[in-house]
């Protein structure tokens, strides 16, 4: 998580509790806050003001999913407890910021957590049906790395995240089914599997150029991971825009695929 010099400024207030709607938190309680981060400061004689302190560990966390881990914490609705302060409040105040960033706060169940918001951010609603723990693993390493700032293992898991939700699909069909690592390969068998062909006649034009395009999306993910990912010997330095368009396109087809079986299946009941 990268934010600019601007929001910096602005989330020491917050993370102190000089903002007026988070709980203040003493020079103390900063030093405890940060060191579960990585430091190993001490609180004492010469300490700095609280807002310069936490300034400076902005800034030295900015750029890492720590500083995303720092404002979760904040708003950790169990802080809020029998004090003045709604949490709800804060989260939305500390949005109006980030925003701005390319984050926001997001409740997932009890808690808050910081997604990235400058692409589309897709949840599949499938994946509590497909019961593979691996996949939402894929998925939640997507989002972290590109957090993190690590576009090349971003890319890599996207092509995992594709090849797991196809080797996935195949073996539900065919439980001989033996995954030789060529995704190209097994998208042709599951691309017939789920009538999932662009020449069928039965489709209008735009669905069909829809089905070729993520024939195309396959091709490259594949490719993208032999010459962007930190999987090979990289022939180019992948940007933060190159990981997002490889996991969000990653995560349209699988959901795309998961929801196509799912529609399958339940037609043959």
């Amino acid at each position: 998580m990268k934010v600019s010099e601007f929001t910096i400024k602005y989330l020491s207030k917050i993370i102190n509790g000089d903002c007026g709607y988070t709980p203040y938190l003493t020079g103390s309680t900063l030093v405890e806050l940060f060191n579960r981060y990585g430091f190993r400061d001490t609180y004492g004689q010469g300490f700095p003001s609280r807002w310069l302190y936490v300034e400076e560990k902005i800034k030295k966390l900015n750029g890492s999913i720590k500083l995303a881990k720092v404002i979760e914490e904040i708003v950790d609705p169990r802080s809020y407890y029998d004090t003045e302060f709604k949490v709800a409040e804060a989260a939305e105040k500390i949005n109006k910021i980030i925003s701005h960033d390319g984050y926001l706060l997001i409740e997932k169940g009890k808690r808050y957590k910081i997604a990235v918001t400058e692409s589309v951010d897709i949840e599949p609603e499938s994946l509590g049906e497909t019961g593979n723990d691996f996949l939402t693993e894929q998925i939640k390493k997507c989002d972290d790395k590109i957090l993190e700032g690590d576009f090349d293992g971003a890319i890599t898991n996207a092509r995992t995240l594709t090849e797991t939700v196809i080797v996935d699909i195949l073996s539900k069909y065919d439980s001989d089914y033996q995954h030789k690592g060529d995704l190209i390969a097994a998208y042709k068998r599951i691309k017939s599997l789920l009538n999932l062909d662009p020449s069928n006649i039965d489709y209008p034009d735009s669905i069909k150029q829809i089905l070729s395009g993520l024939i195309s999306i396959v091709n490259g993910l594949a490719n993208m991971r032999n010459e962007m990912s930190d999987a090979h010997a990289r022939q180019y330095k992948p940007e933060k825009r190159h990981s997002k368009l490889a996991v969000n396109s990653s995560k349209t087809l699988s959901e795309f695929l998961i929801d196509t079986l799912i529609k399958q299946y339940r037609g043959k009941r």
